[in-house]
C-alpha cells in the first residue's frame, strides 16, 4: 500500500490552502516571540507554533503542498525582516527536513497495511525527529563556528548551563550546543505533532472536505480513494 498518488499534488484549492497556512506560519511564529517561549539552556532557540500550520498543511494537503507552504513562510519572514537571513534560513531547513522526515515515517507505516492515525503520528514523529536533528546539525555547526564564533557561545550561554551544573568552555562548547539543540529540535516537534493530533482528531476537522476530498492524512491512513474518511472512533489509534 502506498500513499495515494491522486492526493498531495498541487491544485488550485491546495495553493490557496498552503497560502494560507504559510502565512498563518509567519503570524504564529511572531506569536510564539511575543510569549517568548524560549528554550532555557540555549535561550536563541524558541518554541515555535508557526510550525503546527506547516504539519496541519502537511495532514490536510499532502508533502508537496507542505513545502510550498514552508516556502511561503521564508519568503514572508524574510520581507517582513524576522531576523533576516539567519532565522528564515534555518526556519527553512527546519520545515523541509521535518515535512521530509514526517512523510517517510508515514510512507513507512502505510506501506504494507491500513494504519490508524495514531501509529502515522507515532512513525511521522519519530522519523521526522531524527531527520530534522541531522539535516540541521551542519547548518547549525557553521552558524556556531563562523557566524557567532565559539567565545561569543561561551560568554552568551555559560550563565544558562551553570544553572544545571555545567561549565561551558571553549573546550566542550561546541559539542553541548550541538547536543542541546538537536534535544530542543526533537522537543519542538514533539509539541508540534501533539497540538497537530489534538486539532485533527476533532470531529469537524476530521471530516473535512476540501473540493470534494477528505484530507491527505485520512486516505493515507485508510489506503483508500480521494474523499474518504476515518470514523472518528478511529483517528485515537
Amino acid at each position: 500500500m502506498g500513499l495515494p498518488p491522486s492526493q498531495g499534488r498541487l491544485t488550485t484549492v491546495s495553493l490557496a490552502g498552503v497560502a494560507v497556512f504559510g502565512a498563518l506560519s509567519a503570524i504564529l511564529t511572531y506569536l510564539s516571540q511575543f510569549l517568548g517561549l524560549n528554550f532555557p539552556l540555549v535561550p536563541y532557540l524558541q518554541f515555535d507554533l508557526g510550525e503546527v500550520a506547516i504539519v496541519l498543511s502537511l495532514f490536510i494537503f499532502g508533502p508537496l503542498p507542505a513545502l510550498v507552504s514552508s516556502s511561503v513562510e521564508f519568503v514572508t519572514l524574510m520581507a517582513i525582516g524576522q531576523n533576516v537571513p539567519a532565522g528564515p534560513v534555518l526556519k527553512l531547513f527546519a520545515m523541509v527536513s521535518t515535512v521530509a522526515g514526517i512523510w517517510l515515517g508515514i510512507r513507512l507505516a502505510s506501506s504494507t497495511r491500513r494504519t490508524s492515525m495514531r501509529e502515522v503520528f507515532g512513525f511521522g514523529t519519530a522519523f521526522g525527529a531524527v531527520v530534522r536533528a541531522a539535516v540541521l546539525t551542519l547548518p547549525n555547526y557553521y552558524m556556531l563556528v563562523f557566524f557567532y564564533t565559539i567565545p561569543t557561545i561561551v560568554g552568551f550561554l555559560s550563565g544558562a548551563f551553570k544553572l544545571v551544573g555545567i561549565t561551558l568552555t571553549s573546550g566542550n562548547a561546541l559539542a553541548l550546543v550541538l547536543g542541546f539543540t538537536a534535544i530542543f529540535n526533537v522537543l519542538q516537534l514533539l509539541f508540534v505533532m501533539a497540538i497537530s493530533f489534538a486539532v485533527l482528531n476533532l470531529p469537524q476537522v476530521n471530516g473535512l472536505r476540501i473540493a470534494g476530498r477528505g484530507l491527505w492524512v485520512m486516505a493515507v491512513t485508510q489506503g483508500s480513494a480521494p474523499g474518504s474518511k476515518i470514523p472518528v472512533d478511529r483517528v485515537g489509534g
